[in-house]
């Protein structure tokens, strides 16, 4: 019974990104909470930097083989991730692994074809299916240094698939 609680209160899962169970997201802890309160003052300057770096992104990656987000100067978007495109993604994403240049896929299996929502598996959804083999994360996070930017920039400007 543990098993079945735990992978409820983590989105319904107890591998990351696959869904057995319809679930939420309750998995902070007094201690968690308590760190995050300590966080939050430092909040808007992390989100100052990531649009920052998104911004470096958006006005230096030039590669036709990249398709970049769209929300250029925004002072709303916090840039929680920073999501590109490609139509070939798995090539891309072992070419900047090989620069070491750590991405993620995030949700590699679409939401209608999770364990959870077998109800929804026989849907015919073209979009989150393109989507779902296109998209990756670049690193984004406050700590990245301007020659950390630099680097991952030239490097996926260079990439020529």
């Amino acid at each position: 019974m543990t098993y079945v609680i735990k992978s409820i209160s983590n989105y319904g899962s107890s591998k990351k990104y696959e869904n057995t169970y319809k679930g939420a997201n309750s998995r902070l802890d007094e201690i968690q909470a308590s760190l995050l309160r300590v966080k939050l003052k430092y909040l808007d300057k992390e989100i100052k930097k990531r649009q920052k770096i998104a911004n470096y992104y958006l006005d230096n990656i030039i590669n036709e083989k990249i398709i970049l987000p769209i929300n250029k100067n925004s002072t709303h978007h916090v840039w929680h991730l920073f999501v590109i495109k490609s139509d070939n993604r798995n090539k891309l994403q072992s070419y900047l692994s090989e620069n070491d240049i750590e991405t993620l896929i995030h949700y590699p299996i679409p939401p209608h074809k999770q364990k959870s929502y077998l109800e929804l598996d026989t849907l015919n959804l073209p979009v989150s299916e393109k989507l779902h083999n296109e998209v990756l994360s670049l690193p984004i996070n406050p700590a990245l240094s301007k020659k950390s930017c630099e680097y991952i920039v030239d490097t996926i400007n260079n990439y020529s698939g």
